[in-house]
């Protein structure tokens, strides 16, 4: 692969990113405005998977796998990464029949850590 192939890509990726993130931000507050009514609130599991998948993004954010021995942080990293955007996804579903104002941020966060993933994998695979 080229390496301007690489960079073309690396912005169309970030791009994609920055759109999902624009529209998680931008929908959020729209049916939070349009459903004022109370409903029920999140589950606790769910509000558990978003502390999780946040946790997991600072931890790698501030290098924490830089500080594991290196088969340590190589045998966790990727299968953590997907089992949480598995776990987001199931739980941006099931929230999203009775609270779309917890889910769409959920499913936002969810992608976009999908998406990351897959860079890293194929980064690291080079």
């Amino acid at each position: 692969m080229k390496e301007m192939d690489l960079i073309g890509f690396s912005i169309l990726f970030f791009i994609v990113l920055g759109t999902i993130a624009m529209m998680t931000l931008i929908f959020t507050p729209i049916i939070a405005v349009r459903k004022s009514g109370k409903g029920k609130p999140p589950r606790k599991i769910s509000f558990v998977v978003l502390g999780m998948l946040v946790f997991h993004w600072v931890f790698f954010l501030f290098s924490g796998y830089g500080l594991l021995p290196t088969n340590v942080a190589d045998a966790l990293f990727m299968p953590v990464w997907f089992v949480l955007c598995f776990a987001g996804l199931c739980v941006a579903m099931i929230e999203f029949k009775t609270n779309k104002r917890f889910s769409i941020p959920v499913a936002g966060l969810t992608t976009i850590s999908l998406l990351f993933s897959f860079f890293i994998n194929g980064i690291s695979n080079m």
